[in-house]
């Protein structure tokens, strides 16, 4: 499996986890010059810059451990772009924050 099949994996359940939660997901995957957020949804009056850490095995750490401060300014950009890209329509949300989703695959063989 490439590293972009299991991102999408990630992807795919952690919008279906929100979406339980009753998050209301508005884009997926945006992308800009400044760098991708995965997951845009909309929480109440909260809109929520989610990005989606998918790891097999936790030999690397636990997955928002990959988020550095240089990749959160990037995310930050990002959220401005979608903003600006967004404002031509009425936006009604009140505040917005970045969240991290860790989605860890473990497969034990022959246990």
């Amino acid at each position: 499996m490439t590293n972009q099949q299991l991102g999408r994996i990630g992807e795919d359940t952690a919008k279906a986890f929100l979406e339980c939660k009753g998050y209301r997901i508005l884009h997926r995957n945006f992308r800009c010059r400044a760098g991708e957020i995965d997951l845009v949804a909309l929480k109440g009056r909260i809109l929520h810059f989610i990005e989606v850490k998918t790891r097999q095995g936790d030999s690397y750490g636990h997955p928002a451990e990959s988020i550095t401060p240089k990749k959160l300014g990037c995310m930050k950009a990002a959220a401005c772009s979608y903003l600006a890209a967004k404002g031509g329509q009425k936006m009604a949300f009140g505040q917005m924050q970045f969240d991290a989703i860790e989605i860890e695959i473990n497969h034990i063989e022959n246990i």
